[in-house]
């Protein structure tokens, strides 16, 4: 039988160049050959998957090699053959049209596997069984494990004869010219399991990189003289794409001093003098780092990523943070960092991460036409219009950056944390990004700042992180005990260590080092010149920060009111205008294009650069959007009560900067009730009705109000530990009142409810890469976060002489897609379920709408006029009816009462 005939690719990207069709047997060696080439660039890859398939390297990769070569093995079905009739092989002696072409070809694969594993060259019983997750790795090389064989399954209807002994000719030749070794019959089956998810992201990648055109054209059977010859032709081929492909490793810069890493003219403090110093373990390592706020944290993540990456433990590392903002402003300071990190003549590829980052002019100057080719070609890049000047050594590979799953293979990244948590979670493609940051230092910032169902999530990707090699870095600066115990219990267990090791050291600031075998906690002065205790006066109404406010800002002072909700915070502001305070708004309800010019004037208004004439009597009223993304800084600070933690990353905002012009001492304002021994049921939503519901446990926050008030102030470094412990630690619940114990006890079981549905979501090491009777079952897209409140995206729209227009129509002409993207604000949806579109605009939101991609189908278009008073007005559908909707670049988005 002549295999040559049954197609691999038949939708030519070219139709008038070459053949309209790519055999099977020559797509199955452009695959090995792309994995081959990888394995190659990658030599620390290679490694860990040899130690864990108990075989040399050289072994392993002959053997991946060809396991690669039939990851589409399925195809020589009838079933799939027949799904392009013109190229439907003769020797099936039937005609195409009768064959039904519903057929998962991965899933076709698997089964010939279980049912005849010798074609794979891995004798039946014991030995297959421990080596099908890592065939199921590489017939899922689509993004997902394929679908299990029905019980008694039978090959014969869906492959015919014709195709099972096709199937078994190329696996014999493949077997003849790729030469692999027989696979260890005794190889430890937790070890394949393991390496089951890293074979899988290597199928995927390879295949990826084995079916793009431009790498490998299609050819004709006739245009080689047989199989050996297109193998050596493949291999050419990959060498290539590897090159151009950009996911060759950067090499790193040697050992670098501080000042050298970090700038020239940096000092370091003690916990960078620690992460310059401290012992590298052998093995995955994980690093804990608990510093007070703008302490240099993230200065320390750099330092120990780079001691990581000079000893070639790690070919990059990736940043997650809590927020696109974050990441945003983490994107910017790696691009002027990044030479530094690698070696000269070098061009690391550099990514984004998050569902936004087309927007951020600076990782689309990247795009723009950069990569390894041609990066370092002129000094800077960068768009001229407020996009970060990134160094032009540190290129955006357009492939890599081209998909936020590919991402990950960058030499260095930053993106959400919720990008990185996909990685365990069974969502497609989410083995490539295991495999991208098992090769890389994942630094997770802020990992005190989510919820519990987040937190369980943080944990299983901590678990995959050290059972496939990583090492990961933590930072924090109010992260409570228990919480770092189940982190570092969690990068244990993927280390294979199930016995928890002692961590109750409760010094702070604190480095926490966890790897096989080792726990080691060292206490860490803090920065010198940095302590202090900042007192703390609580307010018992809104209106006494109002006039405190007031006062700071007439007596010449920057001053900063954070309220926990949008309406609260528009309130104020109203308020402070009436009083003849112009006073500049911030929060979550703006359009994204009106928002990011926000974020600039407020940093050139309060951040570090800011001078003292320019500050002086300023207001910023602003919700929790300030808490963590921005570097402001302020004379005068009121907020109303939230918990400890979040107060303590607020009072980061007060005096953060050297400013010789002060005078005194600062005081953190917190309005809050008192926080009384028969506290009722009702204490939080008395005062603040609205925030009631946006920090629910309030005997959290009564816990916190009481701690603080004990206290009589915030003492750092030193005094944050006791803070946090007083009301996360073991020891407090016993202090609540009985009228908020029950809502601590809807806390707790709602907190334990939320870590039972994240432990049902996330993947399972234990299984290995199989579809079980787990999370894979579900078509449902798993999410990153579980919403007490769930929103909806408005769109915001002009009605103009008959047509309807993006809101930010102006800030991106001529890229209607990019402007409706800058008109999007995000409300709950107990305000907007739906679309309200006067029927007089009705044919117009039709044709604007129909530029919309797939992605935007659940948004909403909210058609908006000139109401004459400057504002813009509207409606949208509410869970009942229509309500009234408003905006304005100034105050951002508001809702009336419900229309009538």
């Amino acid at each position: 039988m002549d295999i040559l005939p049954f197609w691999g690719k038949a939708r030519p990207e070219d139709a008038d160049r070459g053949p309209g069709w790519h055999p099977l047997a020559f797509h199955g060696l452009d695959v090995a050959a792309a994995g081959e080439a990888l394995l190659e660039a990658d030599p620390g890859l290679a490694a860990r998957l040899a130690g864990l398939f108990g075989m040399g390297e050289r072994e392993a990769a002959g053997l991946l090699r060809f396991l690669l070569c039939l990851h589409d093995i399925g195809k020589f079905a009838r079933k799939f053959q027949a799904k392009v009739p013109e190229r439907f092989p003769p020797c099936f002696g039937i005609e195409p049209t009768s064959i039904p072409t519903s057929f998962d070809h991965g899933a076709g694969g698997l089964r010939l596997f279980i049912k005849h594993p010798g074609v794979f060259g891995i004798p039946a019983g014991k030995t297959a069984d421990s080596w099908l997750p890592i065939v199921s790795a590489v017939a899922g090389h689509h993004g997902a494990p394929p679908d299990p064989p029905p019980p008694r399954d039978n090959l014969r209807p869906d492959f015919g004869r014709q195709g099972i002994e096709a199937a078994r000719l190329f696996a014999d030749e493949a077997r003849r010219l790729l030469a692999p070794p027989e696979p260890p019959a005794n190889a430890d089956r937790d070890r394949l399991r393991r390496a089951s998810f890293l074979v899988a992201g290597l199928a995927v990648l390879a295949d990826w990189i084995g079916s793009r055109q431009e790498w490998f054209p299609y050819r004709a059977p006739d245009d080689f003289s047989g199989l050996d010859a297109y193998w050596e032709y493949a291999r050419g081929r990959a060498k290539i794409a590897i090159r151009e492909v950009g996911v060759e490793a950067a090499a790193p810069a040697g050992r670098l001093g501080y000042g050298d890493l970090i700038g020239r003219g940096a000092a370091p403090g003690p916990m960078q003098r620690w992460a310059g110093k401290v012992e590298l373990p052998d093995g995955p390592a994980l690093f804990v780092v608990e510093d007070e706020t703008g302490s240099g944290k993230t200065e320390a993540a750099a330092m120990l990523a780079h001691r990581l990456m000079a000893a070639r433990r790690a070919n990059g590392f990736y940043f997650a943070l809590p927020t696109m903002a974050t990441a945003n402003a983490m994107f910017d300071r790696l691009g002027k960092a990044l030479p530094r990190l690698f070696a000269d003549g070098e061009t690391p590829s550099l990514a984004l991460a998050h569902g936004a980052r087309d927007l951020h002019p600076g990782f689309r100057s990247a795009m723009a036409g950069f990569d390894r080719a041609d990066a370092g070609r002129g000094s800077n890049y960068g768009d001229g219009d407020g996009a970060a000047e990134i160094a032009a050594s540190a290129a955006c590979a357009s492939w890599i950056a081209d998909d936020r799953r590919r991402a990950f293979l960058a030499d260095a990244g930053a993106g959400t944390v919720d990008q990185a948590i996909l990685a365990a979670l069974p969502s497609r493609h989410q083995s490539l990004r295991l495999l991208g940051l098992a090769q890389r230092v994942l630094v997770l910032d802020e990992v005190h700042a989510y919820d519990a169902y987040m937190q369980r999530e943080i944990e299983a990707l901590l678990t995959f992180q050290a059972a496939l090699g990583g090492s990961a870095i933590l930072l924090s600066a109010t992260l409570p005990a228990a919480h770092r115990r189940g982190l570092a219990d969690a990068f244990a267990e993927g280390l294979g260590e199930d016995a928890p090791a002692p961590l109750g050291e409760t010094a702070y600031p604190l480095a926490t080092v966890r790897a096989r075998g080792r726990a080691v906690e060292t206490p860490v002065p803090g920065r010198p010149g940095r302590g202090r205790r900042l007192p703390v006066r609580f307010l018992r109404r809104p209106e006494d920060a109002l006039a405190e406010v007031e006062r700071a800002a007439r007596e010449g002072r920057a001053a900063l009111y954070i309220r926990n909700t949008v309406d609260d915070a528009l309130e104020a502001h109203a308020e402070l205008a009436a009083r003849g305070i112009e006073a500049d708004l911030f929060h979550a309800r703006f359009a994204l294009a009106d928002r990011l010019e926000i974020e600039r004037r407020i940093v050139e208004a309060f951040g570090k650069a800011s001078e003292a004439e320019g500050r002086a009597g300023k207001v910023l009223v602003a919700t929790q959007v300030v808490e963590q993304s921005l570097d402001l800084d302020f004379d005068a600070m009121a907020s109303d009560l939230a918990p400890i933690d979040l107060l303590v990353q607020r009072a980061g905002r007060l005096w953060r900067h050297d400013r010789p012009e002060r005078a005194d001492q600062p005081e953190l304002l917190v309005v809050a009730p008192a926080a009384e021994e028969d506290a009722a049921e009702d204490w939080c939503k008395a005062l603040f009705p609205r925030a009631a519901h946006v920090y629910r446990d309030h005997a959290r926050l009564w816990l916190t109000a009481r701690t603080l008030e004990e206290a009589g102030a915030i003492e750092t470094p030193g005094g944050l530990r006791a803070l946090i412990e007083a009301v996360y630690g073991p020891e407090a619940e016993a202090r609540v009142p009985p009228g908020l114990r029950a809502s601590l006890w809807s806390a707790e079981g709602k907190a334990g409810a939320d870590r039972g549905v994240a432990n049902m979501n996330t993947l399972k090491l234990s299984p290995g890469y199989v579809r079980d009777a787990g999370a894979w079952d579900s078509d449902v897209r798993t999410p990153t976060r579980l919403a007490d409140d769930p929103s909806a995206t408005l769109r915001l729209a002009r009605a103009r002489g008959g047509r309807i227009e993006p809101y930010a129509a102006a800030s991106a002409p001529g890229e209607p897609w990019r402007a409706w993207r800058l008109s999007e604000v995000d409300v709950s949806q107990r305000h907007a379920t739906g679309e309200a579109v006067p029927p007089r605009f009705a044919e117009a939101a039709r044709e604007a709408k129909a530029g919309w991609g797939r992605h935007d189908a659940d948004k909403i278009l909210a058609v908006l006029e000139e109401d004459g008073d400057g504002r813009l007005a509207g409606a949208v559908m509410g869970p009942e009816r229509e309500r009234v909707v408003s905006y304005s670049p100034g105050t951002g988005l508001a809702f009336g009462p419900r229309a009538e």
